[in-house]
């Protein structure tokens, strides 16, 4: 029970975080748990579509770094991101409650924590305590930036129809480049991967950065 807690509470506190940030014009929590749990489920799905690319591409994420690791962290965040975008665009971006730019990030956050909440289960109840720390640490944290990154385009392109194709690229472009960073310097394997930790920084940066932007937005036309 303790590794459950441990694996569901960083998602939890992170996307009661981003909540916080939308006070004046808080969204249904329903439908923020919908998201939620919509994400979890597109995990699955990308995990399965994962294991199908691999074998097909012949990648292995623990093979040479090159072509292996980049090619794997590039798959990796292009499919995960492209599974969280899903669930945004298909499940709230026409829904009437989504009427502001910071909307987006809201809904993208929680369909990212979602996702890495279920892949956290998974991970530390095979690793255990040192790995839930770790991933509290880094990677969970490292999904909700992910997810405001996407989410903050989404939000643009449905406040500017439009530009929608194109801003709506650039959230799912922007947020699979930024996974692919962090994974990629994660399947180097050596000393290297210690600069995951400046990684995180410089997008938790820049996640606020782009909520900061968002707020400043507020609902209608």
């Amino acid at each position: 029970m303790g590794l459950v807690v441990l694996a569901v509470a960083p998602g939890i506190f992170w996307l009661w975080y981003f909540l916080a940030r939308d006070h004046l014009h808080p969204e249904p929590r329903g439908l923020v748990r919908r998201v939620f749990l919509l994400g979890a489920v597109s995990a699955v799905a990308a995990g399965l579509v994962e294991v199908a690319l691999f074998r097909l591409l012949g990648l292995d994420p623990a093979g040479p770094y090159l072509p292996h690791g980049a090619g794997a962290a590039l798959l990796v965040g292009t499919v995960e991101e492209a599974a969280k975008f899903a669930v945004v665009l298909l499940a709230v971006y026409r829904h009437p409650a989504f009427d502001e730019p910071l909307d987006g990030i809201v809904y993208a956050v929680a369909a990212s924590l979602g996702f890495a909440t279920l892949e956290n289960l998974a991970y530390v109840l095979r690793g255990g305590v040192a790995v839930g720390v770790l991933r509290a640490l880094l990677a969970v944290p490292g999904h909700a930036c992910f997810g405001a990154l996407m989410g903050f385009y989404i939000g643009l392109a449905h406040r500017h129809p439009r530009r929608a194709t194109r801003l709506l690229a650039l959230g799912l472009g922007t947020s699979a480049l930024a996974h692919a960073v962090y994974d990629g310097v994660l399947f180097t394997r050596t000393l290297v991967a210690l600069s995951v930790v400046p990684v995180v920084m410089g997008l938790w940066w820049r996640a606020l950065v782009v909520t900061r932007r968002a707020q400043a937005y507020g609902p209608g036309g």
